[in-house]
């Protein structure tokens, strides 16, 4: 159980191999015979995963070429497949999707003439693949009511278990030692999506379904989802979930009126969250308060936050520095040069990869950045808008408010390590997937490969 109690960032362990095969088996199975459960059971499965144990769960016999995350990409992939051929869809590729995946087969021809097929190029061209993979598997997958209230609990279901393993984590932390942030900090959990969960949470219509046990189910699966990513101590998390909360409401604008019901539901929110909060502090065996309030004054103290993000500004300058000695337009590809990965190693160049509008811009350039980072999140927050105005009051529309909080955060985090080039990429792919696909299906659902 050492993947529960340990930083597994820093440890490097794994979940025990048998779940790697038990899952591939599951997945395996869906996939002939129930698709789009397959499809929900490796959403579920990224969301809860503790996202660096399942890389460090590989088989002995394919080294670094398939761990768990991998694995679940395959099943989700396979699903869609199997799924097309059982209804006779044609695939169906979104504009601003076609536009990535030209943008890294650009890089992954700019890599591989330069440097061949030596192994880092190939699983740094792997990691880039992906976001738009999902996002292809997603939007194939999720296109009526039904597939989106499905995709919604299954994802709210892996969200909340992986909010519990990270409890089970800072319990243990907290029977071992006295600690403080440096011994409770894990990023593991964040790849979870429960962020986007907790701020589209506050703004959404609550379903009339919903009463009673499931109602209160419900509040406590978003507070300890909400308590997770608190004790997160990521200070990046704090400062663009604020802000993601007060930005909201403008871009619901004409929809979204703060009426009686609205309040009622944020104070229950707000109370849960505090009773989740009182039950950690009872529970836990250091002084919570004391940690959260220095992590949030770290935030406030100028220069502790500058020194803090030093390390961060490092690798900005250096990936700013690549991308002016190559191609201003294109980048340099999806691989650095061999001489800045081995300084990354020993420590001599440091948080390459790390601040997200530098990184776009090394790997491809001006039109990277553009794409990424400002037509990928407003044109899926328009479709978004227009999809939840039309459903406000069906889980497509809560799909679509968690998809507009997923693409608010890719367009603040600008300055933090957020981006859709590396390996966490996998529940954001799902999510922007997901209310493509749906808006297809508010436009006609149209079941050729027409690219719109």
């Amino acid at each position: 159980m050492d993947f529960l109690t340990t930083l597994t960032q820093f440890t490097h362990v794994g979940y025990p191999i048998i779940m790697f095969y038990l899952i591939g088996s599951i997945g395996i199975c869906l996939v002939f015979f129930r698709p789009y459960w397959a499809f929900l059971f490796a959403l579920f499965c990224l969301a809860a995963r503790n996202f660096h144990a399942a890389v460090f769960t590989r088989p002995p016999f394919v080294g670094h070429y398939l761990n768990l995350n991998d694995l679940l990409l395959w099943i989700a992939l396979f699903a869609m497949m199997f799924d097309m051929f059982r209804t006779r869809k044609m695939l169906f590729m979104p504009k601003i999707l076609f536009a990535i995946f030209i943008i890294v087969f650009i890089g992954n021809v700019q890599s591989l003439f330069t440097f061949g097929l030596e192994e880092y190029v190939l699983r740094r061209i792997w990691s880039t693949a992906i976001f738009p993979i999902l996002f292809l598997v997603s939007a194939n997958m999720v296109r009526n009511e039904e597939r989106a209230r499905l995709f919604y609990w299954a994802f709210f279901g892996g969200a909340f278990a992986a909010a519990a393993q990270h409890m089970v984590f800072i319990l243990s932390v907290s029977y071992q030692q006295m600690p403080g942030i440096s011994q409770i900090r894990t990023i593991s959990y964040m790849a979870s999506g429960g962020l986007f969960l907790i701020i589209s949470a506050i703004f959404e219509k609550q379903d009339k379904s919903l009463k009673g046990f499931k109602l209160i189910s419900y509040y406590v699966g978003i507070a300890l989802i909400a308590l997770s990513y608190i004790l997160a101590l990521t200070r990046g998390i704090y400062i663009i979930g604020i802000i993601s909360v007060i930005v909201f409401p403008f871009l619901l604008k004409g929809k979204y009126v703060i009426s009686r019901k609205v309040l009622k539901n944020t104070a229950v929110s707000l109370f849960t969250l505090f009773l989740v909060f009182l039950g950690a502090i009872l529970l836990l065996d250091f002084d919570i308060i004391a940690i959260v309030t220095d992590r949030l004054g770290s935030i406030i103290d100028i220069d502790a936050f500058v020194s803090g993000y030093e390390t961060r500004l490092i690798g900005q300058q250096t990936e700013i520095e690549i991308w002016l000695e190559g191609s201003l337009i294109f980048g340099i590809g999806n691989t650095l040069p061999p001489e800045y990965l081995y300084a990354y190693a020993d420590g001599s160049i440091k948080a390459l990869n790390h601040v997200a509008y530098a990184t776009y811009l090394a790997h491809y350039g001006l039109i990277g950045l553009f794409v990424y980072v400002f037509l990928l999140p407003f044109s899926t927050i328009f479709i978004a808008r227009k999809y939840y105005f039309k459903n406000n009051m069906d889980f497509g529309g809560r799909i679509a408010l968690v998809a507009i909080a997923c693409a608010l955060f890719d367009f603040l985090a600008l300055a933090w390590s957020s981006h859709h080039l590396g390996a966490t990429s996998h529940i954001s792919g799902l999510i922007y997937g997901s209310i493509w696909g749906l808006y297809r299906s508010l436009k006609g659902g149209r079941t050729s490969n027409e690219i719109f």
